[in-house]
């Protein structure tokens, strides 16, 4: 109680001097934790606290109240609608924070403006000026920093490679914001000048010192890297830009040789490596067996097959005839011409399995697999270098099938595929079309026929295996009508009704109605009615 009894007194009496008529009660205690902050130390016992803070208590004053008696007070330095009010540098709250404490703000990005780096520990106030004009009045980088004169600066000297409130070394990442589209080609550096090992300009150009003669050693980084003994190999920079992270390439120049695509890296490299400490002094080349191991042919001379520069020799039959000519004859001018398909000249002697006639025929070995036919050499024997030679005949192997086929049924691809035993076998219609639009053409074929053994029925059965004659209507249940083939014929498409048929038994009845075309008429087969009497 005594402690704001005597918070209360000393506002009073700092207000009293302004002729302030406010009373005791009207001040905030929290009063003693602003009063010593910059901008009411400036104003208190020179102003009335109501000429701030109005009559109606200490709320916090308006943005616009400092204008009223600092008008001519412009900020350069914060122009637009998004600026801070006067409050937010000339500090009334209880941080007891100094007009020139910029980087309470600025020690974070602030919009478009980056966080102060550099320099955070100078006042501002050196170069800054917050209520004049020009509001920037740098003094020169050269004051503090004599002992970096470079002749490397551009237009605008210092600041053509550092930012002045840039992070700590940025200036290391920033060469490519010039170098990138410098005219002339030598001081011009592309997207991938900053890899391979390096990893920033500084590393080979000293700061501040960028000559010719100034620039670091490539030995000082790469003393391990022994060179080719040819003369042109002797300086780094034969091969390497030291602005690319992409050696040269060799054709650069010998234009003339032509590389060796079984390489790992299918680069001149490969074969002559250009730092290897392992390659003889008085060699160009690694020996060919350091890559191509003995295989087949191992015998013969890489030489003989193979030219240095000349790439990777094209196997043809030709080639391949001077020692394999009887096989080059039976597989000329077939789909088996090429030697290469099934063999490699360095690889292991090929075997004709399944696996190997897929490389090629993969759509044909797909649909066997699972079947009888899926070993291409049980049917194609020796087709790897004769593919005319006929296969095998299907009654090889199929020959209970064979030996059962009807006549017309003996050519086995008219209804199978070889090399799709699953496929669906072609209808009987595709043959026998007049015969599936009779009356039992909605009957399955194979109920009555077999295209061959051993399965299914030898002859065709009976009538009454399907038809039940105690069940049949009319007629059909007269005793002399039991021979079904005396009216009707298996793949007929309607039962014979004519008069003619039933006179070929019934002779007697030639003068009976001799004008009615049919005798179903007045005697049915059918359900349901009876004879005229």
């Amino acid at each position: 109680m005594m402690r704001a009894i005597v918070v209360v007194i000393v506002a009073i009496a700092g207000c009293s001097g302004a002729r302030d008529n406010r009373t005791p009660a009207q001040v905030p205690v929290a009063y003693r934790d602003v009063r010593e902050s910059a901008g009411h130390t400036a104003h208190v016992g020179k102003l009335a606290c109501a000429e701030c803070h109005g009559d109606h208590g200490f709320a916090k004053p308006p943005a616009d109240l400092c204008a009223r008696c600092h008008a001519v007070m412009t900020t350069p330095l914060h122009p637009g609608i998004s600026a801070p009010t006067c409050q937010d540098c000339h500090a009334f709250g209880a941080d007891h924070r100094e007009p020139s404490a910029c980087l309470h703000c600025h020690a974070r990005p602030q919009g478009a403006v980056h966080a102060v780096g550099a320099h955070a520990e100078q006042p501002c106030g050196d170069c800054h000026r917050a209520h004049q004009t020009p509001s920037l009045d740098p003094k020169p980088c050269t004051q503090c920093h004599a002992e970096q004169q470079t002749k490397h600066a551009g237009t605008r000297g210092c600041i053509d490679c550092h930012q002045v409130h840039e992070t700590e070394l940025a200036a290391d990442q920033a060469c490519a914001r010039c170098h990138a589209s410098q005219p002339r080609s030598a001081f011009r550096i592309g997207d991938h000048a900053l890899t391979n090992g390096h990893q920033k300009c500084t590393q080979c150009h000293q700061p501040h010192k960028f000559g010719a003669s100034e620039v670091v050693a490539c030995v000082s980084c790469h003393r391990d890297q022994p060179v080719l003994a040819a003369k042109p190999h002797g300086q780094c920079t034969t091969c390497h830009s030291p602005h690319d992270d992409t050696p040269r390439a060799c054709t650069t120049c010998h234009e003339k040789q032509i590389g060796h695509p079984a390489t790992p890296t299918g680069k001149c490299t490969g074969c002559h490596p250009p730092h290897s400490s392992s390659l003889p002094a008085a060699a160009k080349a690694i020996a060919c067996a350091t890559c191509h191991p003995a295989t087949s042919h191992a015998t013969a001379p890489c030489l003989d097959c193979h030219t240095a520069h000349a790439g990777r020799p094209q196997a043809s039959s030709v080639a391949c005839a001077r020692c394999h000519s009887d096989r080059s004859r039976s597989a000329g001018s077939t789909g088996h011409a090429a030697c290469a398909s099934c063999h490699t000249a360095h690889g292991p002697k090929p075997i004709a399995t399944t696996a190997l006639c897929a490389t090629c025929h993969a759509n044909k070995v797909a649909t066997t697999v699972g079947t009888g036919h899926a070993e291409c050499a049980k049917c194609h024997a020796n087709a790897d270098h004769d593919p005319k030679a006929p296969p095998t005949a299907c009654a090889t192997c199929h020959r209970a099938e064979s030996t059962t086929a009807p006549p017309g049924h003996q050519a086995c691809a008219s209804c199978h595929q070889p090399h799709d035993p699953r496929h669906a076998r072609p209808s009987c219609g595709s043959c026998h079309p007049a015969k599936v639009q009779t009356e039992h053409g909605h009957v399955d074929c194979a109920s009555c026929h077999r295209p061959h053994g051993p399965n299914g029925p030898v002859t065709p059965p009976a009538c009454e295996s399907c038809h039940d004659k105690q069940k049949l209507p009319g007629l059909h249940r007269v005793a002399n009508h039991a021979t079904c083939a005396s009216c009707h014929s298996t793949h007929e498409t309607k039962p014979r009704s004519d008069r003619a048929t039933c006179l070929s038994c019934h002779r007697d009845r030639e003068r009976h109605e001799p004008t009615a075309p049919s005798c179903v008429g007045c005697h049915p087969f059918s359900a349901g009615t009876r004879p005229r009497p």
